[in-house]
C-alpha cells in the first residue's frame, strides 16, 4: 500500500464543551474520530487538570481525526476558534501525516 498525505487535526479543550465540539464535526462531515479524556499540562493560563478538576478549568479532553483535505482540517481550526475559544478555554491544532488507507477515514474527506 503506498502512505497517502492527510492531516491530522487535534481539539484540547474543556469537558463542558465535548458535545457541542463533536455536534460541530459531525454537521461538518467529520465521522469518525478518537476522544481522550483527563488531558492534563501547564501553560500561559495556569494548569490544565486531568480527571482529578484540581486545575482551574476542570477536566479537559482531546479529540483527534484525521481528513485528506487542507481545506477542510482549516475549516475545523476556523470554525472550532470562532464558536467557542472566545468564552472557553482550548487549541486546535493541525499536523501533516501519512496514513497507509484512507479506508479508515471513509467521510472523512
Amino acid at each position: 500500500m503506498t502512505p497517502k498525505n492527510a492531516k491530522l487535526v487535534v481539539i484540547i479543550a474543556e469537558a463542558t464543551i465535548e458535545e457541542q465540539i463533536i455536534t460541530l464535526l459531525k454537521t461538518l462531515g467529520i465521522s469518525g474520530y478518537i476522544v481522550h479524556h483527563g488531558i492534563s499540562g501547564h501553560g500561559d493560563r495556569g494548569v490544565w487538570a486531568g480527571f482529578d478538576g484540581g486545575g482551574i478549568f476542570g477536566d479537559n479532553f482531546r479529540i483527534e481525526t484525521i481528513v485528506l483535505d487542507e481545506q477542510q482540517a482549516n475549516t475545523i481550526l476556523n470554525k472550532v476558534c470562532s464558536s467557542f475559544f472566545h468564552q472557553y478555554s482550548g487549541l486546535v491544532y493541525t499536523t501533516d501525516i501519512k496514513i497507509v488507507s484512507n479506508d479508515l477515514i471513509p467521510n472523512n474527506k
